[in-house]
Formats: structure tokens, sequence, C-alpha cells
């Protein structure tokens, strides 16, 4: 039969509300905080080739749009009524799962004998066992270290409960109670999943819902490509940087460039992008994957908003993703803190929008997501337990046509925040302060976001603190057209006190009772000149406790005396006062810019070139190597475009071991020329 339009609007809404019906009863059901509050699901329909074909949008994370789980399904064919798989390990499943802590699952849906789809679902586990309690240590080096790793089994065979899988399961986990309760809310989510679609197929029929599910990809991969003819033919680029890899100081590189691809597709190239770090910061992407383009969804979704969401969004994208750098990272990488790269991509994205569209995309949001955990002995039990605390997201950025959202930004809004009385019964903990920060949005004729702070005061010893995906504590969220750039992150132990110490980002922190952490979010960036922002909003700002009076003074240029404008003051300040009309589209803010002054994008260039030219398990200590080299050399000043070419003998001397860099120096002294300047990498290697 053929699927006209009226029944494919019907399959769209049939098929979104049944994997939202699922989605409401994981959440309903689940054990842990940062499923049940945080929300930090998803459930979904897929077809038996292994591709979304329904996806939900009032609930659950919205980041695995277009995943390809033909490898998972393939793994554990042949499936049978009542089967269920489940994975977490992101090389075995090839991009499905992104870190240990994601279980996936699947659910065979079978009618009238036959395989129709399959029902969809994955959690975040507070602790999937591993170094640290948690699991993710942005340390980390190694997948090994991360906790226990899931290579695609059956957790049911045939409606039958796999004793030595569960037992597996959970006994390399420290709260295997709270996980298997969390599992089985998954497996009454798929549950009502497989029931939605066998009523359908009664309701309407099996060839109807056979045609539905892949008309509906069909329709949504047109109507993408119908926008993306739309758009200019010149290729957009941006990169961004991860500040540092907790192994060394130096800065993590994305660069993307996005250029069409014949007529009505869209070419994402990642050529430059920095190596695989031994850190928890890489995806494992195996070269295609939503997390290598989710701001182009919004975009998409924006233009259109009744696009319906389902895997042909992406397919008309080709990327290209060089295997062995962070965005497609080689096995046993560590990818823990994946969601730290996969939001500088979507920044990357969004900047690279911006150059395309202008006057139509916003500034830079905050950029990342800190999940801040502790683990706490029970006092009853003696059983170490783990609790994720909140979701701890900066401000979006300021719009063209409006300000960013205060403590939310649209790379991460599915989060939801954690109520603090759930917070202090669950977690064994005070919150003291839970609130925006003043003057942390980016300036702008439109305000960035502003950042959120929260201060909690430990009640039990020997906790063991951390938190994953802090970035922006030092590379700040850009401003746009004259915007400012968001303030940066921090963390504080025990702030106003004596005791006050800095940790920035956070690894791994023991501590103990009455200990008070401090988290703050960075803020999003300003979109526009703050001295047209206009002076009513900026008095409610300062009266919400927003910006300062001082700031409204400074930056917007606006005075405020006793609760009201002066008016007359406020327009001679404007008009003596510098304006923003001649700054660059970007404000990257002081540290950023001071770094690309020193490392122009030539000389990255550069380097990445050669390191390409390496085995890729040298390129990450190569790259180390050539910063102290540069570092040494130019002390501060800008890195000569051609140097690293010039002197490259003498750093892979220096990467393979003295004697060789004193042969290479010797040659190149009877040679008559200059010797580089070297220096001992300080890099902490794994031991």
């Amino acid at each position: 039969m053929s699927v006209d339009g009226v029944l494919l609007g019907i399959f769209n809404n049939y098929f979104r509300a049944a994997a939202e019906a699922a989605g409401y009863t994981l959440e309903r059901t689940a054990y842990t905080t940062f499923i049940k509050e945080s929300q930090d699901f998803t459930t979904g329909l897929i077809t038996p080739a292994g591709q979304h074909f329904a996806f939900p949008v009032s609930i659950g994370a919205q980041s695995y749009i277009g995943i390809d789980y033909s490898t998972f399904i393939a793994s554990l064919a042949p499936w049978r009524e009542g089967d269920i798989g489940i994975a977490n390990c992101p090389f075995a499943t090839k991009g499905v799962s992104t870190h240990l802590p994601d279980y996936h699952l699947l659910k065979p849906i079978f009618a009238e004998g036959e395989l129709v789809a399959f029902a969809w679902a994955f959690i975040h586990s507070s602790d999937m066992g591993g170094i640290v309690a948690g699991s993710i240590q942005p340390s980390a080096y190694e997948i090994f270290q991360e906790g226990i790793r899931i290579t695609p089994k059956k957790l049911y065979r045939e409606g039958v409960l796999q004793e030595d899988v569960k037992e597996f399961l959970l006994s390399n986990v420290r709260i295997p109670d709270k996980n298997w309760g969390d599992l089985n809310a998954v497996i009454s989510a798929l549950g009502i999943a497989d029931t939605r679609v066998r009523q359908a197929v009664v309701k309407w029929g099996l060839d109807a819902v056979r045609e539905g599910r892949e008309a509906l990809i069909d329709y949504t991969e047109r109507r993408t490509r119908d926008i993306i003819r739309t758009m200019p033919a010149t290729a957009w680029s941006f990169e961004d940087y991860l500040e540092d890899d907790f192994v060394s100081d130096v800065p993590v590189r994305v660069k993307l460039q996005v250029s069409k691809d014949g007529a009505d597709g869209l070419h994402f190239d990642f050529t430059g992008s920095d190596p695989q770090v031994q850190a928890a910061f890489n995806l494992a992407t195996n070269g295609r994957h939503p997390f290598l383009c989710l701001a182009m969804f919004g975009f998409f979704r924006t233009r259109d908003p009744g696009l319906p969401i389902n895997a042909g969004l992406i397919r008309p994208f080709r990327f290209t993703a060089p295997e062995g750098t962070v965005v497609n990272a080689r096995f046993p990488a560590a990818t823990g803190v994946r969601y730290a790269l996969t939001q500088l991509i979507f920044t990357i994205v969004q900047g690279a929008l911006a150059g395309a569209f202008p006057g139509t995309v916003p500034a830079a949001g905050a950029g990342q997501a800190t999940i801040p955990a502790i683990s706490t002995i029970d006092p009853k039990t003696g059983q170490r337990q783990v609790t994720v605390i909140q979701p701890m997201i900066g401000g979006s950025g300021g719009r063209p046509w409006a300000d960013g959202v205060e403590g939310c930004d649209i790379s991460l809004g599915s989060l939801r925040n954690t109520p603090c009385e759930i917070l202090e019964h669950e977690a064994g903990l005070r919150v003291l302060t839970y609130s925006v920060i003043p003057d942390s949005g980016g300036a702008g004729n439109h305000r960035g976001g502003s950042a959120l702070r929260l201060d909690v005061r430990l009640m039990h010893p020997n906790t063991v603190f951390t938190a994953r995906g802090m970035e922006r504590t030092k590379f700040q969220p850009w401003g746009l057209d004259g915007g400012r750039a968001g303030a940066p992150g921090d963390c504080v132990l025990n702030p106003d006190t004596p005791r006050a110490k800095r940790l920035g980002k956070v690894n791994v922190e023991h501590l103990s009772a009455g200990d008070v952490i401090s988290l703050r979010t960075p803020g999003g960036g300003g979109y526009g000149d703050p001295t047209t922002r206009a002076t009513s909003k900026v008095l409610a700002d300062v009266l919400d406790g927003f910006i300062s009076a001082e700031a409204a003074r400074d930056v917007y240029g606006v005075l405020i005396n006793r609760g009201a404008v002066d008016e007359a003051a406020t327009t001679s300040k404007r008009q003596t006062g510098e304006r923003a009309s001649d700054a660059p589209r970007f404000d990257f803010g002081p540290e950023r810019t001071a770094y690309m002054r020193q490392f122009p994008a030539a000389v990255l260039d550069e380097l990445s070139g050669l390191l390409s030219g390496l085995p890729t398990s040298l390129r990450y200590r190569a790259k180390q190597v050539a910063f102290v080299a540069m570092r040494a050399e130019f002390q501060g000043e800008p890195v000569a475009t051609g140097w690293l070419r010039a002197n490259w003998g003498q750093i892979e001397g220096r990467l393979m071991g003295v004697a060789f860099i004193t042969q290479t120096q010797q040659r190149r002294r009877e040679s008559g020329r200059r010797p580089a300047v070297f220096a001992t990498a300080v890099v902490r290697q794994p031991t």
C-alpha cells in the first residue's frame, strides 16, 4: 500500500507519542536522581535496519538523533520474541553508547511473525564501577579505568532473564540495587513502546506500519534537503578549544569546515583537529555521529518547526573525522567526559553558522555542563553510595532578538535541575546557595544568560567528590557582533573562609564532613553593542540582581541613582564612551585572544599536518613536545609560520630520545643552521 500525507502525519504523531509514553514510564519508575529528576535518558523507536523513526520531544535527552544501531543489532542476531539486548561500550557498538555509564537497551517488536521495529532506551547510570566512585574521572587515560565494559549481550532471551549476565552487570558496580532498579524501569518503558507499536499494526495493518516507518525518515530527509538548498554555497569555518586536558596545560583544538555537498547535502570536515588525548575527553564516533553536528538539528527545526525528528535529519550529511583524533578516537581511548567535547562542537557549528547567516545566530552559551557527583559511606550498611548532585549548566548566549536564558544553555536544555529538598534527602548534603551570579552574562544589546552558583555543605566524612564536564574556566563563551564574552566558571572549596581553596577544574577530591563546595558555571556571551541596550532593561537587570550598578555604569554606560536612570548623565556618558561598532565579530575574552595571538591558526594547521605523518600512538606526545619547544623559542611572542617544519626533525628527536636529538643538532650545527631551543616537557605520563 501507499502511505499518503494524512496517514504519514498520523504516524508521526502516534509513534512520537509512543516514544514519549515510554519515556514517562521510565521517568516515573527509575531509582536514581539523575534519571528520575534530571532526565538523563531517552527512549525511541528504531527500524530493523537500525535507524530512528520516532523520537520524543517533550521528555529526555535530544542528542542521540540519527545514531546507527546496525552493528549493535547485527551482533545479537537472530532476535526472537522476548529478547532484550544491552551494551555500553562505545567501540564495540561503533558509537551507539558514547561512554561507559550509558546503558543502551534494545527490545525487538514482532507483529504477525515479522520483526517490525526495535524499542530503544538509554539511561545514564550514576556508577558503572571503575577507578572512582561515579566512574568518570577526567584524568583517566584509557577506557578500562572507566568501569565495566559491556559488549552487546542479551539480558533476556525469549523472555527469560539471563542470571549470569545480570550477575556480571551488578557485581562490578558500587550501587547494584539502584542500577538494577533503573534497568527494570527501562524494561518497563520498552514494554510500553512494544505495546504501542503492536496496537498500530492492529489498527492500520502490518504493511502500513512497515511502509510508514520508512516513509517518515524519507519525509524528514526531503524537508531537510529543501532547507540545505537555500543555504549559501560558500564554506564556513570555525575552531575552538578545550582549554586543557588535565594531562598538560595545552589546549585541545577542534577545527571544522562546513561546506555544501552537492546541491542538497552538507560536508562536515574536522581535518586539523588535535590527536586523541590521554584523558577522558575523546569521542568514539566511528566517523559519523550526531555528536558531530547537533547544532544543525536545532537550526533546521528553527527553520522548519514542524520537521519530524528522526534519522532523516542526518542523512544529508557527510563527515570527515580523521581516525585517531579527538573526534574519532581509537580503542582504548578514555571517553568518560565526551560531552565536554560534544558541547564544544555544538558551539563550533554555531560559530560556523554565525558566519553563514549573520544576524540570525545567538552568541555562545556556557558550552559546558558540570555534572558533580559525591560518594559517601552509608553509616548503616557500610556500603559506598553514589549520587549525582545536579547538572550545573551556565547561561545561554544572547540572541539577535532577545536575551539569553539564565542558567540554561541550548546545547543541554533537556537536562532538568534537581529540587534542593530531594538533593538533600538523597545525597547527604545541605544546600546553602543556589542562585544566579551577577555580572556573569556577557554584556550586550541582548545580554548573555547568567551563570549559576551552587554551594553545598557535606554531611559525611570520607566523601569523594568528582565533577565531569567542567570547561570555560579560562576560555570564555564568546560574544557576538559587539557583545562581550561571558564570565568563566570555577569551583571553590570552603569559600569565604580562611580555608578557601580554588579547585578550578575538578578531577577527584577527598573531603570531610563540614566542607563546603561552591560550583560556579560560565555565563553566556552577549549579543550586540551593550551601549545600545535600552536603559529600562539595564535598570531592570540591576533591580533583579543580574548586573551590578557598577557594570551598568562602566559597561552599559547607564548611570542609576536612587533606583532610577539618570537620563542626562547616561546620554552624556554614552555619547563620549567607546562604541563596539569597530570591534571584531567575536569577542573571545583575554585568555583565548592571547592564546590565538601566540599560536596562530596557520601554525596549528602546520602542526596538525606534521602530526598526521606520525603513528597514531605518538601524535599526542609529539604535540606536547612541540608546544614545549615553541614556548621556549618564542617566549610568549607569536610563533612564526614555518618554524615548526624547519625544526621538526629536532622535535621528532626529542620524542624518540636524547641521543637522536644530539645527532640532529650536530648535523644542523655542521650545516650552519641555528639549533632550536628545547626545554624538558612537563607532561604527566600514564604509569
